[in-house]
């Protein structure tokens, strides 16, 4: 047996459990419980946020569509520009 002083700390033990969160299965598992709800909702109103949820989806996709257009626009702008300026 040794005999010591001091005594040494030993490793520290956690219990994480790292979370994910999948949007895509999220949404997918709201549209199936509305499409079950169908029979006790009105007609209408699930057919508003199914279309809802479309819209939502592809704006995005739109709004990044017009803004690399815009920059195509903005540096073909400043070409012009330059070569007027520096190359004539």
């Amino acid at each position: 047996m040794a005999l010591t002083f001091f005594k040494t700390p030993r490793n520290k033990h956690f219990n994480y459990r790292p979370v994910y969160w999948d949007k895509a299965k999220e949404e997918r598992e709201k549209r199936m419980k509305t499409a079950l709800e169908d029979t006790k909702k009105d007609y209408a109103e699930a057919l508003r946020e199914r279309m809802e949820l479309r819209w939502r989806r592809n704006s995005g996709a739109r709004a990044r569509k017009n803004s690399n257009l815009r920059l195509l626009g903005v540096l073909f702008i400043i070409s012009l520009a330059f070569y007027y300026i520096f190359l004539r």
